[in-house]
């Protein structure tokens, strides 16, 4: 709510504005799509014109566009959990990806499948296929990947994944198929698997080099493919934004768009929002056809497949410069979970879909939320220079082609040659003239290639290197006095870092504070985009690490102290800072380094009143405690703050104990509840 007010401000602000005009190279028109999603909420921003033709992606949220899950090693409808690694999740953004993928010009993404397993339904190591995995991970206990407890646990054990490889024609010659259990007659059966998906590979992946290294070589063409079929990804990916807070997304619309009517579509998915109609009875977790689904894959984790994703759409103009706002406040369709069809990724009705903001808040039509005034997305248009309109009667896009719904697919989704597919191109514009001969433009969204390169200086007011000349221009001031430290929590400073530095001038409303993190030097504006990756939170909420929202209200010059978490242990950071303004202006970077810490397991020898109450550390009992202590009770932060506060007073209470067997045997009667539990806890394991 704290952040709505300040974005009003600011608008109010803007408003007030006196002669805000077209500054060199900005955008003649910026977009602004307001909305509060609920928790989780993963989510796609594209824009086409009034005919269906797709013009550009705006904004794709991280967990499709840099982690790859909508195309990785696994079944289609294998089961889910806590940062589950396998399963190809083909339903969580189709629209979007059926309308870019069939777009003029466009390409697939080729499918990523496991490396040498003989089913995609096998979750558990058939070899060794296997590198470490900083980001998804596997639960060894049923119970902490069942829906209800999603959020039970994190990643505290090291874990290794087979990241996959790309699936081949000879891998499609020879049979090679998913296990699918029909929708409707239950009857299971192999698919054959297509050679291409709607969905970027994974392109978080560094080459494992030290260990157990089993990683295939198409790994190290993951990220430069995703990056080819659509340069655009790094600048358009968004971190997964934070429950029930709104948020604002701009985007500058490219230069030689024609003036007209154009409408900007909004995709949104969250796992496992059932409801009577779709839940895990409906679309259950797979078990046909019989030997080609493992323990791992039926037992572990819950069925996902609850309401599909939905669509809701604004329309906008440019036309005369100004300021207009419009509003929308239901969805204008739904996917399906039928990804084998003719027609998947085709848009269909809301029948089955829950709309009940008070019975039921954040599900359905409701992952994104109404405001007070009963809208769930609002667009802004800033249109700083007249637009000229087309003639009565003419598409101003008409050099380019209509999109064929059932263009790139057939019946069972199958292979497409590469060599048939268009070579790619960018955004269509309209044409500039009679010498004009192309219909295409570098796309607004890629890294501009400077004039000049940036000049490093370093900052006077702390370590930062300040980027000259990476900026567009003095409307908006470097952010000086960056300074990233480890974080005072010795137990998660392996995984967050603070951030400290000083709010920026800015000759217009301030929009936001752009953070990024980088495993790879920061140079540029090139690298900044290409390498850094929208910073997360850190924090234990159940709702996991979210996009870093800063407050743009402080005072320039006054200090912004804040956290950066979702890192790595002992890897070596860039982090970039900029202000960006209303009018999607930007100021230089300003770029610090920092290494994380090693990982610290917090697991300490003495178990003190138990020791003290069984008269030995060696005591089954006692190792039973602590197990339950390292493996349930810091895996959550109202159990680490139980165990924080035992280890102050503990000692104490043992000396107290450990003298006088009626408290030992008092001690012992006590403990004898949480000796039970821990005992059924590990026999589930």
């Amino acid at each position: 709510m704290r952040f709505r007010g300040l974005l009003l401000a600011s608008l109010l602000a803007l408003v007030a504005w006196p002669g805000a005009s077209l500054a060199q190279g900005e955008a003649s028109a910026v977009l602004e799509l307001g909305f509060t999603p609920t928790p989780r909420a993963q989510i796609a921003i594209w824009i086409e014109d009034t005919q269906g033709r797709f013009l550009a992606t705006a904004g794709l949220t991280e967990a499709v566009a840099f982690r790859g899950v909508g195309n990785r090693p696994g079944a289609s409808q294998m089961n889910s959990g806590y940062r589950w690694p396998y399963g190809r999740r083909e339903g969580i953004l189709p629209i979007w990806g059926r309308r870019r993928a069939t777009a003029h010009g466009a390409r697939q993404f080729r499918r990523v499948i496991f490396q040498d397993r003989t089913s995609e339904g096998l979750a558990s190591r058939t070899s060794n296929d296997h590198s470490i995995d900083n980001y998804f991970c596997l639960s060894f206990n049923r119970e902490t990947t069942r829906r209800d407890a999603l959020d039970a646990i994190s990643c505290a054990s090291i874990f290794t994944s087979d990241k996959g490889r790309f699936v081949t024609g000879d891998d499609v010659d020879g049979g090679y198929a998913e296990p699918w259990t029909g929708i409707d007659d239950g009857v299971g059966q192999m698919m054959p698997m297509p050679l291409h998906s709607f969905y970027p590979p994974r392109m978080d992946m560094v080459p494992c080099v030290v260990g157990n290294c089993y990683d295939h070589e198409d790994l190290l063409d993951f990220a430069a493919h995703a990056r080819e079929v659509m340069p655009e990804i790094d600048a358009i990916t968004m971190a997964t934004p934070p429950g029930g807070v709104l948020q604002s997304v701009l985007f500058s619309v490219p230069e030689g768009w024609p003036g007209g009517d154009y409408r900007m579509l909004v995709e949104v998915h969250t796992e496992g929002d059932y409801n009577d109609v779709w839940n895990d009875v409906s679309y259950p977790t797979p078990a046909l056809p019989t030997g080609t689904w493992d323990t791992w894959a039926l037992t572990y984790g819950y069925a996902y497949r609850g309401q599909p994703s939905v669509v809701f759409e604004v329309p906008f103009s440019l036309g005369a410069q100004g300021e207009v706002t419009t509003h929308t406040d239901a969805p204008i369709g739904a996917s399906s979970w039928r990804h084998w069809d003719l027609g998947y990724g085709q848009l269909a009705g809301l029948e089955g879909i829950t709309d009940d903001p008070f019975g039921a808040p954040g599900s359905g039509a409701d992952r994104f939320v109404l405001d007070g005034d009963g809208h769930r997305l609002s667009l802004t248009v800033r249109t700083l220079g007249d637009y000229a309109q087309p003639a009565e009667g003419e598409d101003p896009w008409g050099h380019v082609p209509l999109p064929d719904p059932d263009a790139l697919i057939d019946p069972l989704n199958q292979p497409v040659e590469e060599e048939d597919l268009p070579e790619p191109v960018q955004e269509p514009v309209a044409p500039g003239g009679d010498d004009d001969d192309t219909d295409t433009a570098q796309p607004d969204d890629t890294p501009a290639v400077l004039d000049e390169p940036s000049v490093p200086r370093v900052d006077p007011e702390g370590d930062a290197v300040i980027l000259v000349g990476s900026g567009d221009g003095d409307t908006v001031g470097a952010v000086r006095g960056l300074d990233v430290t480890h974080h005072e929590d010795r137990l998660r400073a392996h995984e967050w870092v603070a951030i400290r530095f000083l709010a920026v001038e800015s000759d217009r409303p301030l929009h936001s504070y752009e953070v990024r993190v980088a495993t790879r030097p920061i140079t540029d504006e090139a690298s900044f985009i290409r390498e850094g990756r929208p910073a997360k939170t850190a924090t234990d909420d159940a709702e996991g690490a979210v996009s870093l929202m800063l407050p743009v209200d402080v005072p320039a010059g006054q200090s912004i102290e804040s956290a950066i978490g979702d890192l790595a242990p002992e890897t070596r950071y860039w982090i970039g800072v900029r202000g960006k303004d209303l009018f999607d202006r930007k100021g230089p970077i300003s770029v610090v380094e920092i290494t994380t810490h090693e990982r610290i397991f917090a697991t300490v020898t003495a178990c003190f009143v138990a020791t003290a109450a069984y008269g030995t550390p060696m005591a089954s009992e006692v190792g039973s405690l602590r197990r339950l202590r390292d493996r349930h009770m810091l895996t959550h932060a109202p159990g680490r703050l139980f165990v924080e506060q035992y280890y102050a007073h503990g000692p104490a209470l043992a000396a107290v104990i450990r003298e006088r067997e009626w408290l030992r045997e008092a001690a012992r009667l006590a403990l004898s509840p949480l000796v039970r539990v821990a005992g059924l806890l590990e026999g589930a394991e």
